[in-house]
């Protein structure tokens, strides 16, 4: 039986639905009342309390808030990843009456310092566009077992004043007893600040907002994306351009002059009038021919899975001519420039935060990267007993790498080497420290990734298959600039082991990024020699032979 909340009003969840791991929160905001009972994803007819004006165009929130209560952070429910979507794929219009937005939350796989998920949504640029939500007063939030859809709550207000534009449905939060979510209702008048800063004093100053790679292992968008818009562009909306002036009116056209007479037949015709002398063009420049075109360059990655590398068939190697050894002597090839329409040019310059089967590669440029430092994380959920206590989970982060000058290796925590170096020994790879309930990263020092040709970083388990349903893996790409890209580990066939995820290959000055998703059953080994990596592995496959 559903639980019908009043404002401020709460509820244990697991006393609800016992066992009760991964919710449906679903929320959205209207002209209209919402009938009591409407399942999500429908809506009322007209009732009473009807908005006045145009639905405001607004964005739904996701706030993430620590233990100490100080720093919230801010995520847009439209950059949260939806496996079901096609990167690339059209947004969805907004709603005449109102929006609704739907997200899935995995309970255990909430960050241990995160104490409250609280869901909103705000309105853009409120003040440039004359928007509040007096035109759409009616929200509404339900919360839904996920696994089988079964409604547990829900709760229905109206904004009081009408000069709202960030309005706080509820909030799912941690007690000693397990997770309860709790209805607030509550309006401010400061867009999207005001949900930072609290009873309106919101500033957009010191507002932190989350990657969204870093949510994917416990949110995940159900909704259609309606925006690209990020955080920071509520916080400094774009200028909007003026209106251009109106075209000028037509001049009136000459009135038709009067038809020629014609001579009688008996009168002789008249000679013709004399032509008008011609008058000679003006003279034209020379016009300089482009010099030929230098021949296209080699092809980076293609946006196709990658196979297994094997010797080239031509004479001329390209820059990712993966089979051929480099010489220490040959210079790393200048970026290939490309045409507009071509699909290098777009994979440069197009913004992903999640690569899938439709959209498996990029290119980050360096503008793209910036400098310091690349993190690659493997991220997974928590595993438990049935008891509830946490239990070690078998999934481990490892990279094969090969330099420029030949030099080639794996870096892995388990018989393995922790660091990957180029030329001169400069250290261009490092793993750190594996955290046992969340993730394990690899550093990537952005001045020294030239002296690299290519790496790819893999998961693997050690002697046996990982629990990867359980687990569900997510690769997370983040740079110190804010980039951010997110890689999620398909469905794996039985009693795999390793799992080449993503590959990175440098190629001028651009990094191509391809989601690989390719499952191994076998060791690190297999894994290694299916890609072209020569190395001597112990009788097992799981550690280089030199490393004992």
């Amino acid at each position: 039986m559903t639980v019908a909340l009043p404002r401020g009003g709460n509820v244990l969840l697991a006393k609800e639905a016992p066992g009760i791991e991964r919710v449906r929160i679903t929320l959205g905001w209207s002209a209209t009342t919402r009938t009591t009972g409407t399942r999500a994803g429908t809506r009322a007819g007209v009732g009473v309390g009807t908005g006045t004006g145009p639905v405001p165009e607004a964005d739904a929130v996701v706030v993430l808030v620590d233990t100490d209560e100080r720093a919230p952070r801010l995520l847009l429910t439209d950059q949260v990843p939806n496996p079901t979507e096609r990167i690339g794929a059209p947004r969805a219009p907004h709603r005449t009456d109102g929006d609704i937005e739907q997200i899935a939350v995995a309970l255990p796989a909430v960050p241990a310092d995160v104490a409250r998920l609280q869901f909103a949504t705000a309105i853009y640029d409120p003040t440039g566009r004359n928007q509040t939500f007096r035109a759409a007063p009616h929200g509404f939030i339900q919360v839904c077992d996920d696994r089988d859809g079964r409604e547990i709550v829900s709760y229905t207000f109206e904004a009081e004043t009408g000069a709202e534009t960030a309005l706080v449905f509820g909030e799912l939060y941690r007690h000693p007893t397990g997770w309860k979510f709790r209805a607030v209702g509550e309006g401010y008048a400061n867009g999207l600040p005001g949900l930072v800063g609290g009873g309106g004093g919101g500033s957009a100053d010191g507002i932190a907002a989350v990657h969204p790679a870093s949510a994917a292992a416990f949110l995940t968008r159900l909704s259609p994306a309606r925006s690209r818009r990020r955080v920071t562009d509520h916080l400094r909306p774009a200028t909007r351009p003026a209106p251009p002036p109106p075209p000028p009116p037509p001049e009136p056209s000459p009135p038709p002059s009067a038809p020629p007479s014609v001579a009688p037949p008996s009168a002789p015709p008249s000679a013709p009038p004399t032509p008008p002398a011609p008058v000679p063009p003006a003279p034209v420049a020379p016009q300089v021919l482009p010099a030929s075109p230098a021949p296209p360059a080699s092809p980076v990655p293609s946006a196709s899975p990658a196979s297994p590398v094997r010797a080239a068939a031509s004479s001329a190697p390209s820059p990712l001519d993966l089979g051929q050894p480099d010489a220490g002597s040959r210079s790393r090839p200048a970026t290939v420039e490309a045409g507009e329409r071509s699909s290098r040019h777009r994979q440069r310059h197009e913004q992903v935060s999640a690569l899938d089967d439709d959209h498996p590669a990029t290119i980050w440029t360096g503008d793209t990267r910036g400098t310091g430092a690349l993190t690659v994380s493997l991220r997974w959920t928590p595993l438990r007993t049935r008891t509830g206590l946490p239990r070690p989970a078998n999934i481990h982060l490892g990279c094969l790498w090969q330099a420029l000058d030949g030099a080639a290796g794996v870096i892995q925590q388990h018989g393995g080497s922790v660091s990957g170096t180029g030329r001169a020994g400069r250290q261009v790879l490092r793993l750190v420290g594996r955290d046992e309930r969340a993730e394990q990263t690899i550093f990537v020092d952005l001045a020294t990734l030239a002296t690299f040709k290519r790496f790819f970083v893999f998961a693997y388990g050690l002697h046996r298959s990982p629990e990867w349903d359980l687990l569900r893996p997510v690769v997370a790409v983040t740079t110190r600039g804010g980039g951010e890209l997110a890689i999620r580990l398909g469905q794996p066939p039985e009693d795999a082991r390793t799992c080449i995820a993503v590959s990175f290959h440098v190629v001028g000055d651009d990094l191509v990024i391809r989601r690989e998703n390719d499952f191994v059953d076998g060791p690190q080994a297999i894994a290694a020699a299916r890609y072209g990596w020569s190395l001597e592995w112990n009788e097992d496959g799981t550690a280089p032979r030199d490393a004992g």
